[in-house]
């Protein structure tokens, strides 16, 4: 009977442990937003994955068809890489700044490509969005998702990966919160500053 209260409550201690455990990954999870992203920005697994390394090329589709490669501005421009999803509401909510910003600085050496995250339920509503909120930068379909194994392999949406001119990877931000944009407009300013 000893035994058998023993492994009763081990039980129960292990049920409370599962428990605890499901509660934080379900709050963990809810506090995450689209796609896993966080509200507040951050780098893709950790600070030291992508920053300061050189940008690894890769190739995609746009939105008319064509293959599209990282290649064709590395080292030439700074890159704005923007993972994003019709799904993702932080993404909308980013988009009209990503736009103003892409207007403003593209004449300076600034090159934004949007990378939809959408999967193939919802990969067809891409145009339409595209073209409902006047976004005139380069976007790619990442249909394969190809480009997510190497900038994104965790699928979150919003996230934003800035390339400078030398083809280095410089910032990583995941989410997007009103005003973050301020901060991510000064360190595109100062890509585009250096030589």
């Amino acid at each position: 009977m000893a035994e058998r209260q023993r492994a009763s409550r081990a039980v129960k201690r292990a049920m409370t442990i599962l428990r605890r455990s499901a509660g934080a990954t379900f709050l963990g999870l809810a506090l995450l937003g689209c796609g896993g992203a966080s509200g507040s920005a951050q780098s893709v697994q950790s600070p030291s994955a992508l920053r300061g390394h050189a940008a690894t090329d890769v190739v995609s589709h746009d939105l008319g068809g064509r293959t599209v490669r990282l290649s064709d501005s590395l080292g030439k421009k700074v890159i704005l890489l923007n993972f994003w999803g019709t799904f993702c509401d932080p993404c909308k909510a980013e988009f009209p700044h990503l736009q103003k910003m892409y207007q403003s600085e593209k004449a300076r050496g600034l090159e934004v490509i949007a990378v939809a995250v959408d999967g193939p339920d919802t990969i067809s509503d891409v145009p339409a969005f595209v073209q409902r909120n006047g976004l005139s930068f380069s976007v790619w379909l990442d249909e394969d998702s190809s480009v997510r194994a190497v900038y994104n392999p965790k699928s979150d949406a919003p996230v934003t990966v800035l390339i400078d001119r030398r083809g280095r990877v410089r910032h990583v931000r995941v989410g997007y919160n009103a005003g973050d944009e301020v901060a991510l407009e000064a360190e595109v300013k100062a890509l585009l500053a250096e030589p």
